[in-house]
């Protein structure tokens, strides 16, 4: 994908709050900071606020979708651990309990057929032949990606073997984050549990592999010559990450993202900011919208008329989001109070 690197802060956000893996729970307090719509210019987040004004299903992370007798529960997650998912799972163990059917992003089953897969194609995530990072960065710019991979807790030789898109979603997870107990056991996996105990069927939205292919369709040798560009901008700070977990709770998701790509294309950075903003829109298009109209025909032909669907949150929002897709469909959308 060309110009992946370049817009780096959008795609960690899609990937920390709403798609793969990268996203985070605070986990008793691990992660702290400053949130950073205290500090961020008045008129920056005004201009957020405006936007907020006009984007469709913008706050909350419950919702239920009706259409004749057809009822489905949605609820935006986050992937890993948080001891605040307690009262999510308990509102929504009602709805799993009585569903025809659960639709995750990734089932177990899938999930467990990905790693085999990835375990037999180590070239989508890895650099299985020829040279290391190491030998094809400059040594002033692989001895900055080994400082970062270190403060990350990932072994620099681990780090040197990524293909640079793994590497870059590989640093979005602080150390802090990292250290949470039980750091996969997320909202997801949470809900996921109450589905088997209630015998409740869960099915995957979409192959787990098809976004990791996507992600790595730019040659080698242009991810790495976009990784020395932008190595600036791979590590997700300690206040990015706290302000994120805030937005989640407080079901403002939406608000976060546009904050975070306003900071993006506000930043000091050699790309002109219309060459990142079209850069922006596309990477978020893959990661978000084509996937969310994606998995509106796996949710239409999904057998039962009560069904939970629990994604990613920030595939919630907006007009190119699953609930406004849905209500195209002729569901009749409404919030679900916290």
């Amino acid at each position: 994908m060309t110009g992946f690197f370049s817009c780096l802060r959008p795609a960690r956000l899609a990937l920390m709050v709403g798609t793969l893996a990268a996203s985070a729970g605070s986990g008793d307090a691990a992660c702290t900071g400053v949130d950073l719509r205290d500090i961020a210019p008045p008129a920056m987040l005004a201009e957020v606020e405006a936007e907020i004004a006009r984007t469709p299903y913008a706050h909350g992370l419950r919702w239920i979708a009706t259409r004749g007798d057809r009822q489905l529960h949605i609820i935006g997650t986050m992937h890993l651990n948080d001891p605040r998912h307690a009262p999510l799972v308990a509102a929504m163990a009602p709805a799993i309990e009585q569903a025809d059917a659960m639709l995750v992003e990734m089932n177990p089953a899938d999930k467990a057929a990905m790693d085999q897969e990835l375990a037999a194609e180590p070239e989508l995530v890895f650099i299985t032949e020829g040279p290391t990072l190491i030998d094809r960065l400059p040594d002033a710019d692989w001895q900055e990606i080994a400082d970062l991979a270190r403060a990350a807790g990932i072994p620099t030789f681990m780090a040197a073997k990524m293909r640079p898109w793994f590497l870059s979603m590989s640093l979005s997870v602080p150390q802090c984050a990292r250290d949470i107990p039980n750091v996969t056991e997320g909202l997801d996996m949470q809900l996921m549990a109450v589905a088997e105990a209630a015998s409740v069927p869960v099915h995957s939205l979409e192959d787990p592999l098809g976004i990791f292919r996507r992600l790595d369709a730019a040659p080698l040798e242009e991810q790495v010559a976009e990784l020395r560009s932008y190595m600036a901008m791979m590590v997700v700070s300690g206040d990015e990450f706290y302000t994120m977990l805030e937005s989640y709770f407080e079901g403002e998701v939406q608000a976060f993202t546009l904050l975070q790509l306003k900071e993006f294309l506000a930043a000091d950075a050699p790309v002109p900011v219309a060459e990142r903003q079209a850069q922006a829109e596309e990477l978020m298009t893959a990661l978000l919208s084509d996937r969310n109209r994606a998995w509106v025909p796996v949710i239409e032909a999904t057998a039962g008329d009560a069904l939970v669907v629990a994604v990613g949150a920030a595939h919630l929002p907006g007009e190119d989001g699953l609930l406004a897709l849905l209500a195209a469909q002729g569901y009749v959308i409404e919030p679900v109070a916290p």
